[in-house]
């Protein structure tokens, strides 16, 4: 129950609703007791049993009217329990959340990680989390990042985005499958391994920064596949792939050329946009020339 539905249920009971019940107990009372008063006539026997008929049937819609009470009373002690509890369990999300992202700002790596763990955890368990624990960790992966140093802070730090991408691609294969949305535009990625991923929502990694390698094999992108611009400065691979959408790599640097062996483009109105390769009548993805 929304927190709307929730106000609207514990709206208070006006008051002359309570007076407009007991009026209407007091005139069926007076009825019923005038009428049997009526059948009665004048012998007193059946005229004491029409009083005590009269007044049992007053006491029963007395009671009813109480009853009614008491049970919205206790209607509404369940939804003040149900709200606090909510309330509860948002505010400990919440604590989870910010936990884990100030988790991400530490100078130490060992804290960055278990942050980005601490935030895997919440999205595992409350699913309505997922998208945004994502984002965040996408957005982390986008902060500035020299490569060219040599020192532990830095190699430290490939570790962390290491650890980072590991999540993301995790939860894009079954079992645990969040079906969310990755935009990784300009990202530095370390050793994303994203084989046999599904991309629901397709995959922006445009300008992003591939180090090390970047395996996509046997992935599926029901999405646009946005790769204007990135950077491979390692090994690449895209093999077994299947696009069923835009394919657009654009100005990409990578040290490969074969790079799409056996992928597919299986919507033939999808862009193909993929320098020195072409798409064949069956969606297969090949080079222009022979690879040397």
């Amino acid at each position: 129950m929304s927190i709307r539905q929730h106000q609207l249920a514990l709206r208070p009971l006006r008051r002359w609703v309570i007076v407009v019940c007991a009026a209407v107990v007091v005139v069926l009372t007076s009825g019923v007791l005038a009428w049997l008063l009526f059948e009665a006539g004048s012998d007193p026997g059946r005229r004491l049993e029409a009083i005590k008929t009269g007044f049992t049937v007053g006491l029963a819609g007395g009671g009813s009217i109480v009853l009614f009470l008491a049970v919205r009373r206790q209607w509404h002690q369940e939804v003040v329990a149900a709200v606090t509890a909510r309330d509860a369990d948002e505010r400990r999300l919440t604590d989870l959340y910010v936990k884990g992202t100030e988790h991400l700002g530490s100078p130490l790596a060992q804290v960055r990680i278990a942050g980005l763990y601490a935030l895997e955890r919440l999205a595992q368990e409350n699913p309505h989390q997922r998208q945004v624990v994502t984002d965040v960790i996408s957005a982390y992966l986008r902060m500035p990042f020299a490569e060219g140093d040599e020192d532990l802070e830095t190699q430290q730090e490939l570790h962390v985005r290491r650890s980072a991408g590991t999540i993301l691609t995790t939860h894009l294969r079954e079992p645990e499958f969040w079906g969310v949305t990755l935009d990784l535009s300009r990202a530095v990625l370390v050793d994303f391994n994203a084989r046999g991923c599904v991309f629901t929502g397709g995959l922006n990694c445009e300008k992003a920064v591939f180090i090390g390698t970047a395996r996509f094999t046997d992935a599926r992108f029901a999405g646009v596949a946005r790769f204007v611009d990135a950077d491979f400065r390692g090994t690449s691979r895209f093999t077994g792939v299947t696009f069923e959408d835009d394919v657009l790599f654009g100005g990409v640097r990578s040290r490969d050329t074969r790079w799409f062996l056996g992928a597919k483009l299986t919507n033939h109105k999808a862009v193909l946009d993929i320098p020195g390769f072409r798409v064949e009548p069956d969606g297969t993805i090949t080079p222009d020339a022979p690879a040397r």
